[in-house]
């Protein structure tokens, strides 16, 4: 089977009782088993658990295939090794079809030695026909999440993509309905109404950014997006004059730290953050450019000396916290889109300011100290050459 994800997805053709979302995760799901015996290892591992395989898997030697032809009726995936035939059946919100999984099975006995039909359902209510093992996608979703970063980047790449789509769809990790969430959900969305207002205004022509006199600024509303943030974007112009992350600068609200892999500094809050980031042209490049490393330390000593000339407020998270995921004692996962940041928690910038003019006024104040303390980092301007010059290696 060709082992290419949108060839694949290709065959299939619209259907009125298909659900093209069960098509897509087949195929995504296929694929990344197909791209990692690891991945295919702790799947198995999961299905051994709630039922004992037929047979042990052997890794080196597996086959994984979608739409296999059993006699009229196609399961969504196959994998097969030695002698051993797992059959899957995969649905979302729809049910099985009468004598579904007996169909499968009675092929099966006749053409595998040994064999296993595994259901994969959104809920635990869709587990019907007496498979030999029934688990949910946020069990699979639960499993990928404690596999530790595989040393395929790409593979890597492609499994947490794949959580992202599971959780996009309500199929990744479940979470009880928060009591405080219901209260406050109306101001909570007049929050992100707040946040695009505000920088509507500190986007003005009239705002003076120090670093508007080297780089090119534009507000970025990402809120909705896997940055999960809104700010203004300070950027080179590319040659076809689109922004170019060699670096880009943001300085704005970051809502959620997730995607970025800041959990360890600002575990569940929102907070008002300057951001370096870089497009993957440049990710090879980054762990080995002197200037960045420099201006990283010198940037880093600055901010405490800002957190100790404010009187910074530790104990209410009212001080600036550098955010270096390239430090040699940080042993966690690096976005490399964005390794390097400070921030200070959102609830604490605002603690004192309450009129929209003040709110505007201490952003805009903070912003552009934080600014003026990268121009006068003596690596920060030599770090941007070097960030510009550097290209593509894959």
């Amino acid at each position: 089977m060709e082992n290419n994800l949108l060839v694949n997805l290709r065959k299939y053709r619209p259907r009125d009782k298909s659900d093209p979302l069960e098509n897509f995760l087949t195929e995504a799901f296929a694929h990344l088993l197909k791209s990692s015996d690891e991945v295919m290892s702790a799947v198995l591992a999961k299905l051994n658990e709630k039922s004992k395989l037929p047979k042990a898997f052997n890794p080196s030697r597996y086959d994984v295939s979608t739409q296999e032809n059993f006699n009229g009726k196609f399961p969504d995936m196959l994998v097969k090794w030695d002698d051993v035939a797992i059959v899957f059946e995969h649905k979302v919100y729809s049910e099985l079809s009468d004598s579904q999984l007996a169909n499968y099975r009675a092929f099966a006995e006749q053409h595998f030695n040994h064999h296993y039909v595994v259901l994969i359902t959104a809920r635990e209510y869709q587990h019907k026909q007496d498979p030999d093992c029934a688990i949910c996608w946020h069990d699979i979703y639960g499993l990928l999440d404690d596999i530790k970063p595989l040393n395929n980047t790409t593979t890597n790449w492609y499994m947490q993509s794949f959580k992202k789509l599971l959780q996009a769809e309500g199929l990744g990790k479940i979470t009880p309905i928060n009591q405080l969430a219901i209260t406050h959900y109306l101001e909570a969305k007049a929050l992100e109404e707040q946040m695009r207002s505000l920088l509507r205004l500190a986007s003005l022509d009239h705002v003076a950014w120090p670093l508007g006199n080297i780089l090119k600024p534009a507000v970025k509303d990402r809120l909705n997006a896997v940055e999960s943030r809104i700010g203004i974007e300070f950027c080179q112009l590319s040659s076809n004059q689109k922004f170019d992350w060699k670096p880009g600068i943001f300085c704005g609200f970051l809502a959620d730290s997730s995607d970025h892999k800041y959990e360890h500094i600002t575990g569940k809050h929102m907070h008002v953050a300057l951001i370096f980031d870089f497009n993957e042209s440049v990710h090879n490049s980054l762990p080995s450019m002197p200037y960045f490393e420099e201006f990283r330390h010198e940037l880093s000593d600055k901010i405490d000396a800002l957190n100790a000339s404010i009187v910074a407020d530790i104990a209410h998270n009212k001080s600036w916290k550098v955010v270096d995921n390239m430090c040699s004692e940080y042993k966690g996962d690096i976005n490399w889109y964005h390794p390097f940041a400070v921030l200070m928690r959102m609830d604490a910038f605002f603690n004192e300011v309450h009129s929209p003019n003040e709110q505007l006024t201490a952003f805009v104040d903070a912003m552009s100290a934080l600014q003026q303390l990268c121009l006068s980092c003596p690596s920060f301007q030599p770090f941007l050459t070097e960030a510009s010059k550097q290209v593509s290696h894959v």
